[in-house]
């Protein structure tokens, strides 16, 4: 069984900019392959029904907050496979998924995810 590719934030995006965001060819060449991602969770905030959200750097949570609240542009949407969801706040992550982008509304939000990894494992880096 091949490992999966790792992948980090620096290559989400080809460029930002007041114009919108660009994706890079490497987020594109992987998508719908399993990689690994390294960063912060958080709950993605009311109502979206256990996603999560992968950034960088640590984050506040808001559990009153709609779903897109002040999350960085290039946090990563989450969606853990079913009873693969508990997390330590403020600990590093290792989440494991396949890799989609592209525009998607989240399910009873309002929010919109442009990249996520879904059928996610995650475990204390």
């Amino acid at each position: 069984m091949n490992e999966p590719a790792t992948f980090d934030f620096d290559e989400i995006f080809a460029s930002v900019s007041v114009l919108g965001h660009v994706f890079s060819d490497r987020i594109a060449a992987l998508d719908g392959q399993t990689v690994r991602m390294r960063g912060y969770l958080v709950p993605a905030g009311h109502g979206a029904g256990g996603v999560l959200v992968l950034t960088r750097q640590p984050v506040a949570s808001c559990s009153t907050c709609g779903s897109g609240h002040d999350f960085p542009h290039d946090a990563v949407h989450v969606f853990p496979d079913a009873g693969d969801a508990s997390f330590t706040p403020g600990r590093a992550m290792e989440v494991e998924g396949v890799l989609e982008h592209g525009s998607l509304p989240l399910p009873n939000s309002e929010a919109t995810s442009l990249v996520r990894l879904r059928h996610a494992r995650l475990k204390e880096a």
